[in-house]
């Protein structure tokens, strides 16, 4: 008995975990694959005690926005609260809240170059350089408004307007790796790629801008 409950326990929560990467795919299309792992033993128990699970981890690959190619971004929500209703009645999985969470893009140094127009970055453990003629020279990073400048000294590097980004809805930090540069955020929701449609309605209700008087 004991071992028909685990595996009916799983076999839920690898459901969860499927609907849930359905649901990414379905909203971002670019994207060539997706992977969601529930982290919650046991899952149903949990659940049905609480209507929370330890953690969302998210995955997804090859995402094209604008003039960016991010190989990956990464979510990971903690301390999430599932609709059990929903889960029970209608077989649905709806992320209500987190208590906290972060997101992580990642762009390849052949990416941004390319996003650049060809300037030869060159990205580093903490540091981003620029080689013109066998020269490196340093690249400060400026990351304003939802702009990211990078400058180095008086050459002309173009600015790049970060458009609204699947699964990562803020910028608030850039750091270097070699061959990589990540911009993550602190998340205090569920990213809307990650809401049920009736949850995801009411998100974009609350960011709305109030009707303005005589409208």
């Amino acid at each position: 008995m004991a071992a028909l409950v685990l595996v009916a326990d799983v076999a839920a929560r690898r459901a969860s975990e499927t609907q849930l990467e359905n649901r990414i795919l379905d909203g971002v299309p670019s994207a060539k694959a997706a992977s969601v792992r529930i982290d919650s033993v046991p899952f149903l128990g949990r659940l049905g005690v609480s209507g929370r699970v330890s953690a969302v981890h998210a995955t997804v690959d090859d995402v094209q926005v604008g003039r960016l190619r991010f190989s990956r971004i990464d979510v990971e929500l903690r301390d999430v609260r599932i609709d059990r209703r929903r889960l029970v009645v209608h077989r649905q999985v709806d992320l209500e809240e987190v208590d906290r969470g972060m997101a992580v893009g990642e762009i390849a140094q052949a990416d941004l170059r390319a996003a650049l127009g060809n300037v030869p970055i060159v990205l580093g453990d903490g540091r981003i350089g620029v080689t013109i003629g066998g020269v490196t020279a340093s690249v400060t990073v400026d990351l304003e408004d939802n702009v990211l400048r990078l400058t180095a000294g008086r050459l002309a590097i173009p600015a790049i307007t970060l458009p609204r980004i699947p699964l990562l809805p803020c910028v608030t930090d850039a750091v270097a790796e070699p061959g990589r540069l990540r911009l993550s955020c602190s998340l205090a929701t569920v990213p809307d790629e990650l809401l049920g449609e009736v949850n995801r309605r009411l998100s974009e209700e609350a960011g709305a801008p109030a009707p303005t008087a005589g409208a």
